[in-house]
């Protein structure tokens, strides 16, 4: 099993999820509130992957995100070192600093990956335009419009088996997580590149098209 989470910033705001089967078939996709909910999907779904949509780790020299904490990174530029990698790509994301607004966001997944892989799953980091840009190629509708809605179901219908039959009307959130476990699912098959360093955990994007 796969498992993409489009995370959101607090608990208080529901979070999209998706599992994809080993064949890469929908067996669901959903929202959560709870960091508790979706660890307990995992532990139901046993994902050998999960794919997280937020930066999992700082940049290299930074212990937090406290402007209040000396701790500094050791890059002469912002953020890490796979977000300059997709900035150099034309991928545009919110870097990791201490003024970042996905603070908290960072937070909550860096606190949620080791319950995920204590349930032995292989926590990964992505980011879900990147997939996009990857995957399916430029240019990319703005997701926040119907048409780019419209465009993302049809192209992830292409590549999910079974999206077709959920005849619900998915949201960009929704769309995001399965994109998610899909970047996932490439990556068990060895179809990804990873980005950035170790210490400071790897981007995972699909591979670049040969």
């Amino acid at each position: 099993m796969f498992f993409g989470i489009d995370l959101t910033t607090r608990e208080d705001r529901p979070t999209a999820c998706a599992l994809l089967n080993t064949a890469g078939e929908l067996v669901s996709v959903d929202k959560f509130r709870t960091d508790d909910e979706m660890v307990e999907l995992a532990r139901d779904g046993s994902p050998s992957i999960i794919a997280i949509d937020s930066p999992l780790g700082l940049p290299r020299g930074m212990d937090c995100l406290e402007e209040t904490c000396e701790c500094r990174s050791v890059h002469p530029f912002k953020g890490r070192t796979a977000e300059r990698e997709l900035i150099a790509e034309g991928i545009n994301l919110y870097v990791t600093t201490k003024r970042s607004i996905i603070k908290k966001m960072v937070y909550r997944a860096m606190a949620l990956a080791p319950r995920f892989r204590k349930l032995g799953a292989d926590v990964i980091e992505v980011y879900p335009f990147a997939s996009k840009v990857r995957v399916f190629g430029r240019p990319i509708p703005a997701k926040n419009r119907p048409e780019g809605r419209g465009f993302l179901r049809q192209s992830l219908e292409e590549i999910i088996l079974g999206l077709d039959l959920d005849v619900r009307r998915l949201d960009h959130d929704h769309l995001d997580a399965l994109i998610a476990a899909y970047t996932a699912f490439l990556h068990a098959a060895g179809e990804t590149d990873a980005l950035g360093l170790d210490d400071e955990e790897w981007i995972i994007v699909p591979a670049k098209r040969r």
